[in-house]
């Protein structure tokens, strides 16, 4: 009788332990928290303006943006300019492009507050506050997101939001994990 109790609770424990790390993020933890001036937006804002406000598609490399001192401070802690982020993101006054960036410095969240990132794009697609080209840098395996294509919970959300952005053989290379094997820990 023990030599089953223990491999089940062994089984239980570890399932536990999955669930917690692996579950986003809790919405409260940005309630009530302001967000519009802080490092994140004026870094943004200040890369958009050196840029003599152009769009992003006008750039050689959108992801030079990480060149900068400053992106990759961000980059290496972005989970403290998380809350900041979905601001950006929601606000009706920033352009698409200062959300391209934003999306871009979000890519190394933790799992758990990348699922939330999903989700908080999901919904601010669906108002119109982001474009299908900010949901797709958000839903393109990067960073966090390469690593975990095989996760239920990352694969159920971009299979929701991908038939909008992605055409199907880009969808089928994604979840087929090929598109890991190509970049495998790169992530940018």
């Amino acid at each position: 009788m023990k030599k089953i109790l223990y491999p089940l609770l062994a089984i239980a424990l570890i399932s536990i332990v999955a669930w917690r790390v692996w579950s986003p993020v809790d919405d409260l933890a940005c309630a009530g928290q302001t967000v519009a001036n802080g490092p994140l937006s004026r870094f943004v804002t200040d890369y958009f303006k050196q840029g003599n406000e152009r769009a992003w598609q006008e750039d050689t490399n959108v992801f030079d943006i990480l060149a900068e001192p400053t992106a990759s401070s961000i980059t290496q802690q972005p989970q403290a300019y998380y809350c900041e982020a979905l601001g950006l993101l929601e606000s009706p006054t920033r352009t698409q492009s200062e959300k391209v960036y934003t999306s871009i410095l979000m890519l190394k969240l933790p799992i758990n507050h990348y699922l939330n990132l999903m989700d908080h794009s999901h919904r601010f697609y669906k108002e119109g506050r982001i474009d299908d080209t900010v949901l797709g840098f958000v839903l393109k395996p990067r960073g966090t997101a390469l690593n975990y294509w095989w996760l239920p919970q990352w694969r159920s959300r971009f299979n929701r939001d991908a038939p909008s952005v992605f055409p199907p053989p880009d969808i089928a290379e994604i979840l087929s994990g090929k598109y890991w094997l190509h970049y495998p820990g790169a992530g940018f």
